[in-house]
């Protein structure tokens, strides 16, 4: 099988508009996206957070309700208060306050959601939802 010049040039162009096509999902991924967490179900729940790349940050400000303790604190994502299966990122979540950074598991595309919780996994409950912007 032979190519003629003018195949090879439009296969050439083609493959580049795909690998430019499919470039802003990834870039999408690495723009930072902020909010502020405000308490569910009862808990008093505050502070920033952002997600920029493979990270999300518990800002300075971020202060988990000291009255309660909740057994299997998770932090992962969703969209419209609901928790997306699938979208946690760490094992449990031990900070009640200050600055934190957890490593997203490469999975999880975060450009998929709008919003990140911190929620109980035993008993399925939301605590906090941030959406995200």
């Amino acid at each position: 099988m032979t190519i003629k010049r003018r195949q090879f040039v439009q296969l050439g162009l083609a493959s580049a508009a795909a690998l430019t096509l499919g470039t802003p999902s990834v870039f999408a991924a690495d723009k930072e996206r902020t909010g502020s967490l405000s308490g569910r179900s009862g808990y008093k729940v505050k502070g920033t957070v952002s997600v920029s790349g493979d990270t999300v940050t518990l800002k300075s400000d971020y202060v988990f309700d000291p009255s309660k303790n909740p057994p299997d604190i998770k932090i992962g994502f969703g969209n419209g208060e609901k928790y997306a299966k699938g979208s946690k990122i760490h094992d449990k979540l031990t900070v009640k306050k200050g600055e934190a950074s957890f490593k997203i598991p490469s999975g999880i595309d975060v450009s998929k959601y709008n919003e990140l919780y911190i929620y109980c996994e035993k008993f399925t409950v939301i605590l906090a939802v941030a959406p995200l912007s």
